[in-house]
């Protein structure tokens, strides 16, 4: 599996683009908030999605699914049910923002849930926390962690629908998977799920350590 990570936004969200090498069928996890600059990169590595990903809802991983829908029309979306949302906006950081729901037909993903994208399984890993319905997204040995687990820190619980003892369940659930994975967040670099065991802070927080 080939991966790349375009950083998008004025936050620097990660947006990965997977796909079998010899493929031009691929899958997108998190958008960002630039879905027509991620839709002329794709165009030029002459690559086309079947889904978008989401590790979560917030809006800057969300908001360029109309920019990929403008050059894919169809193109699928998954999300969590929690953090599909009700109605058309939401309210984060003073100001109203657009929610999964408001862009059209999103499919709902669940734990355990296994959906396989340009041929590839991607296993949804329920991790509450920073949104009530974030996920991990397990492909293989690569761990898509969105905004739940960064290299050397975790996602922030302060905005709206987090909650600090959800994530430290979360982070425990990662702590104890079994081998090592490549850990793919939301934002900022990578890393390995063994270092983040010996050296994230929140991680050993979780497990008490």
């Amino acid at each position: 599996m080939e991966i790349k990570v375009l950083r998008l936004g004025q936050i620097g969200t990660n947006c990965y683009i997977f796909h079998k090498t010899d493929s031009t069928r691929c899958g997108i996890v998190d958008p960002g908030d630039q879905g027509e600059q991620v839709a002329d990169w794709l165009n030029k590595q002459g690559l086309e999605p079947e889904a978008v990903l989401l590790t979560h809802g917030h809006f800057d991983h969300i908001l360029g699914i109309p920019g990929l829908r403008k050059a894919w029309p169809d193109l699928p979306v998954y999300c969590h049910p929690a953090d599909i949302g009700v109605g058309d906006t939401t309210r984060v950081f003073g100001e109203n923002f657009p929610t999964v729901s408001s862009f059209g037909n999103a499919t709902p993903y669940r734990e355990g849930d296994v959906v396989q994208i340009a041929g590839i399984d991607v296993e949804v890993l329920e991790t509450p926390g920073h949104t009530p319905g974030s996920v991990v997204l397990r492909a293989g040995d690569v761990l898509f962690t969105g905004d739940t687990l960064f290299a050397g820190s975790m996602g922030r619980t302060d905005l709206p629908g987090g909650d600090e003892g959800q994530i430290m369940k979360s982070l425990r659930r990662l702590y104890e998977l079994e081998g090592d994975y490549q850990v793919l967040p939301g934002h900022e670099g990578q890393s390995t799920l063994e270092q983040e065991r010996k050296s994230n802070y929140c991680l050993r927080m979780a497990m008490g350590r």
